[in-house]
């Protein structure tokens, strides 16, 4: 087990009287919640930035996909997809 530091902490009483309760309803201490809720926040910010990146690179994929349909001009590209998709359909048959 790592080793644990002793810190003191000010909250206000009703973070206290939640953390209890819940820590309670747990059947653990208020220690183990509250590093349990830090370990949880730093996840969910972990995944949370990582979504953001996510986002990030679909978003200049979708404009790298404008700048070249703007260069393009006006072509029926869902009708090309759509025969290509057909027609490998078909050759399987």
């Amino acid at each position: 087990m790592p080793t644990k530091t002793r810190i003191n902490i000010t909250v206000d009483r009703e973070t206290l009287r939640l953390a209890d309760r819940e820590a309670h309803r747990r059947k653990t201490s208020r220690s183990e919640f509250i590093r349990a809720a830090v370990h949880a926040e730093a996840k969910r910010n972990d995944h949370a930035g990582k979504e953001l990146e996510l986002r990030q690179q679909r978003h200049e994929a979708f404009q790298s996909i404008r700048r070249i349909a703007k260069k393009a001009g006006n072509w029926p590209a869902t009708k090309i997809v759509h025969d290509w998709r057909y027609r490998l359909v078909n050759d399987k048959n």
